[in-house]
Order: C-alpha cells, then sequence, then structure tokens
C-alpha cells in the first residue's frame, strides 16, 4: 500500500522545492514541529522529491523512481525510526536491528496510518551502526540517497548513554557528497548541541483544521463523515496524528452509542438485559463517553435531515422524535454526573427513547 498523501505544509512545500530544484538545499536538515503534524511524511515526501527522475524537485508521482519511493521500497530511501532495544550478543545485535526496522518498515507499508512507537523504543547504538553500513554504500538507482530518521530525540533518553547520539554525529560530520539527511523531532533540546549545529533546522507549523478534516475524511478507512471529520479536526490542535487518536477513542464510543440506540427500538427484555450489562459505578466515564457519541449521532441525523433537500420541516413527526430522543439523552448525561447508578439511568432511558420512537 502506498504512503498517504502529504498534506498541507504548502509555504514549506514550495521552500523545499525552490532549493531543491536550485541545488541548494542544505545536507542535512532538522525538521520540527509538534507531534503527529506531519513531519516524517514530509521528509519522505522530501525524499522523493531528491530521487524523482524529473528532478530534483517536486515528485512528478509518475516516474519509477517517485513510485518506488512512495511505497517506501526505493534503494536509495532509507527511513529509520525508534525500534525496541536489540537483543542478543553484541556481534549480531546491528542484524536484530535491520531486521526489526525491516519489519516495521512492512507494517508500515501495510497500515500507513502507524502508532507512535513504544515508549521503551529508541535510536540505539546499533541501529545508528546499521546507518552507518548504508551511508557508506553508492547509491543504487538514482543520483543520491536520503535518510530520514524520525524522532531523532530518541538518539539519547532511551539509550541511557551518548553512545548512539555520538555516533549519528560522526555521521553528519563526514557525510559522502551524495548523501541527504532528514532529521525530525518535537523536542530539538534533547538532541545533543554539537548534533543540532550541523544540521539547518526549519519549523513544520500545525495544520490547519480545514486540513486535518480533509485529511479525515480522505485517508482512514473507513473515513469520518464531514460532521465528525470537523469536530476531532477542532479539537486535535492542528495534528493529524492527535486527531486520529481521538477519532480511534471515539470510534469506540460510537460503536457504543449505535449499540444504545438500537436496543431503545428493541422490546422491554432486550432494554433490560443492555441496562444490566451496564457496570454500575466503575465505568462511569466510558458511559458518559457513550451519551455524549450518542447525542453526536442523534446531531448528525438531524441536521442530515434539516439539510437534506428542504423537504423535511422542523416540526415533522422524524424531526421531533430526533430532538425528543436528544432531549433525554441530555438529561441522562446530566444524572450521570450525580450519584445515581448507570444501570438505573439507561434502564429509564431506553424507555423514554422508546417512546420518543413510538
Amino acid at each position: 500500500m502506498p504512503l498517504h498523501p502529504l498534506y498541507g505544509h504548502d509555504a514549506l512545500k514550495e521552500r523545499l522545492i525552490g532549493a531543491m530544484a536550485a541545488g541548494r538545499l542544505p545536507p542535512a536538515l532538522l525538521l520540527v514541529g509538534a507531534p503527529g503534524v506531519g513531519k516524517q511524511r514530509l521528509g519522505l515526501w522530501l525524499a522523493q522529491g531528491l530521487v524523482c527522475e524529473q528532478g530534483p524537485g517536486a515528485p512528478c508521482g509518475a516516474c519509477h523512481g517517485c513510485r518506488l519511493a512512495g511505497q517506501i521500497t526505493h534503494p536509495d530511501v532509507h527511513w529509520f525510526f525508534p525500534i525496541p532495544r536489540p537483543k542478543g550478543d553484541e556481534s549480531k545485535q546491528v542484524e536484530d536491528a535491520e531486521d526489526q526496522l525491516g519489519a516495521a518498515i512492512a507494517a508500515r507499508r501495510e497500515q500507513p496510518l502507524y502508532s507512535p512507537p513504544d515508549g521503551m523504543a529508541g535510536l540505539f547504538l546499533p541501529l545508528v551502526r546499521a546507518l552507518h553500513r548504508r551511508v557508506q554504500l553508492r547509491p543504487a538507482m538514482a543520483r543520491r540517497k536520503v535518510f530520514v530518521i524520525g524522532e531523532a530525540e530518541r538518539l539519547v533518553p532511551q539509550a541511557s548513554s551518548p553512545e548512539a547520539a555520538n555516533a549519528m554525529l560522526k555521521v553528519l560530520e563526514e557525510p559522502p557528497p551524495d548523501t541527504y539527511f532528514v532529521l525530525t523531532t518535537s523536542e530539538p533540546s534533547a538532541l545533543l548541541p554539537t548534533i543540532r549545529s550541523r544540521l539547518v533546522q526549519l519549523r513544520v507549523k500545525r495544520l490547519r483544521a480545514s486540513e486535518v478534516a480533509r485529511f479525515l475524511t480522505a485517508v482512514p478507512h473507513p473515513p469520518l463523515t464531514a460532521a465528525e471529520a470537523r469536530r476531532r479536526a477542532d479539537a486535535a490542535g492542528g495534528s493529524i496524528g492527535a486527531a486520529l487518536a481521538l477519532s480511534a477513542e471515539a470510534e469506540q464510543a460510537r460503536a457504543a452509542a449505535r449499540r444504545l440506540l438500537e436496543t431503545a427500538a428493541k422490546e422491554p427484555a432486550s432494554r433490560y438485559k443492555y441496562a444490566l450489562g451496564v457496570r454500575p459505578f466503575g465505568g462511569r466515564g466510558d458511559f458518559t463517553d457513550t451519551l455524549d457519541a450518542a447525542a453526536e449521532l442523534l446531531r448528525d441525523e438531524l441536521a442530515e435531515r434539516l439539510r437534506g433537500d428542504g423537504t423535511h420541516a422542523e416540526g415533522d413527526a422524524p424531526t421531533a422524535s430526533l430532538l425528543a430522543s436528544l432531549r433525554e439523552i441530555e438529561q441522562a448525561r446530566k444524572l450521570a454526573q450525580g450519584n445515581v447508578n448507570p444501570q438505573l439511568i439507561v434502564a429509564e432511558l431506553l424507555r423514554r427513547l422508546a417512546e420518543c420512537r413510538a
């Protein structure tokens, strides 16, 4: 599966395209920005532009080099990011690091919307030594090779010593003339000052909410509805990564909300069974999330009816039923903030929702 398109960052992309086309792109860059704004994706886009057969410059997307880079299979585009600490005999740790990285990249090919690495993962010394090996090789297909190194701040914190960072410093001090480095970080102060001094730093800004929403309606499978995408984008602070995390949590709540609303249409025995399955007090947070999600579903349905083709009056029966159901859920939400048993709230809510539908 190819990488998803790069969203936003148009001004920065134009600067980079101009630098590539004019042969003025610095050989070592540091992309700095908030988590989840697309720094590594931007780095891979830049690598694609450098190996493009029509470039260097804006990736054409059609040449053999661009297609391979877009599928993370180009032999001259090397993507490094934190992995678990390599195990076993020291003489075999570089091979283990290579194997782990290869497996992780294969997983990202299958699922380009990858999760953040584990907190114990890092850019450990064996992985940097593996990078050393690749740096010494001549480009296999393009005129130049590119190394994208994600979350570069993990060169130090997870290694208990500066060995990995010092090894990286040696690579940056004496790079071959056909080699480019693109490091990314959300914590530039965690990098060794000697490393930062050898990098040209570029700020990767947060995305506009409209760009995050556009991503959410196009890329995830299944994509979000426009209304849900707008809500997640507004809450994500310009970060696609944050929006995806919110969406995963929200989808769990929405699935529970759908079950709640579907149960309201069933016979009383099913409604009582559902109510008894609700945790009495320990799951109050999940319960209120479900109620909030149910209210969102009803509001979306209501907005769709009123926006539709103009034939749905605010006073028609289905619209009145939706409004009444919303009021019942809002009342249940208020009760849930108090000391009322959630099972009792749900049993009464399902009865009232059934009446709204009648």
